[in-house]
């Protein structure tokens, strides 16, 4: 029961975070390709709030049994953010967004969820079986970027932390940083809020006795395989709810179905989430946020993979939609 409860605390905190800043990993990364940086600096600022967070974490070593580090398999990365990418590209959402923007009033995120939940229970585990576990780095600090080049994590740290504070405050010409609603936070407020609720999911994880932080990978599977992670499936039901406490309190609640083809889109792209979170040994906040935080040397590759798959199936969307022969307009002769 404890675990349940550390696990519901910790999402009812990341959903409302979520929410408020409106901080989905697809539109997060996909602006960047579009130029358009504001999630982006929210999720650099909430990263190196976790980073600095988790380092000290690790060095109190206040609770032993949490993961300090993600092995490292190129093939099994690679191939799950390349599939996320492009789930997300069809769902036109990630993995956590579909369970904030259910608690938002998105009906449809149901459609989403239960492809995702096929995906992550079971179609997952045997795509990630066919791929050669070709592991470079095995889990501990080791796979870590400090652990990789054999010096103590603060000597990373504080050099990363500059870096990211420089790429936050630098001026870029064609950004759109402002918050699109008006009761959306500004990065800066959703940058802060990301990086405690991060923190506090993993102390969380570590009073309840659990391995690993906010992640939403394992939530079904786990179930499937008859040994429920009571950590995790707290921690995304309540991310529904404290989004749902965030739309309710700033105006945002808008509960609206959505068109056929959407909910086509929804499934097919939960379904690819589901399956690109198995392959990659974690999702878009296993890796994406509690994974580059710790520095992991295979949570930045998996960041890269989804960002370069959102690339390949956004120019493969375009090139299909360019292919498509229009419709004749008919009208008066010239």
């Amino acid at each position: 029961m404890v675990l349940f409860i550390t696990g519901a605390l910790s999402g009812l905190g990341m959903g409302y975070v979520l929410e408020r800043g409106q901080l989905c990993f697809h539109a997060t990364w996909s602006g960047l390709l579009a130029r358009s940086y504001g999630l982006a600096r929210a999720w650099l600022l909430g990263v190196m709030i976790g980073v600095v967070g988790l380092a000290v974490i690790y060095s109190v070593d206040a609770w032993p049994q949490l993961n300090d580090g993600l092995a490292f398999r190129p093939a099994r990365n690679i191939a799950g953010g390349l599939i996320i990418g492009a789930g997300m590209v069809i769902a036109m959402s990630c993995a956590s967004g579909l369970f904030f923007k259910l608690g938002a009033g998105m009906l449809g995120a149901l459609v989403g969820l239960a492809g995702w939940a096929l995906g992550d229970g079971w179609v997952g585990a045997r795509v990630r079986d066919r791929i050669a576990d070709n592991t470079v780095l095995e889990s501990g600090p080791g796979a870590t970027v400090p652990g990789w080049l054999g010096v103590n994590r603060w000597i990373v740290v504080i050099p990363l932390v500059l870096v990211v504070v420089a790429l936050l405050f630098a001026r870029h010409g064609a950004s759109r940083d402002g918050p699109g609603r008006s009761w959306q936070w500004a990065w800066p407020v959703a940058g802060v809020g990301l990086g405690i609720a991060l923190i506090i999911g993993w102390v969380l994880a570590g009073i309840g006795d659990a391995s690993f932080g906010p992640s939403t990978v394992g939530t079904v599977s786990s179930w499937v395989d008859g040994d429920p992670n009571l950590w995790i499936i707290g921690f995304v039901v309540f991310i529904v709810a404290g989004a749902t406490v965030a739309a309710r309190t700033s105006g945002a609640t808008w509960v609206r179905g959505e068109t056929a083809l959407r909910y086509v889109g929804l499934g097919t792209g939960g379904l690819l989430l589901g399956v690109g979170g198995q392959v990659g040994g974690g999702c878009n906040l296993g890796h994406g946020l509690s994974g580059v935080a710790q520095l992991n040397v295979s949570s930045w590759v998996v960041v890269a993979s989804i960002i370069v798959g959102i690339a390949l199936t956004r120019a493969a969307w375009r090139a299909v939609a360019r292919s498509v022969p229009r419709p004749v307009e008919w009208g008066p002769a010239t």
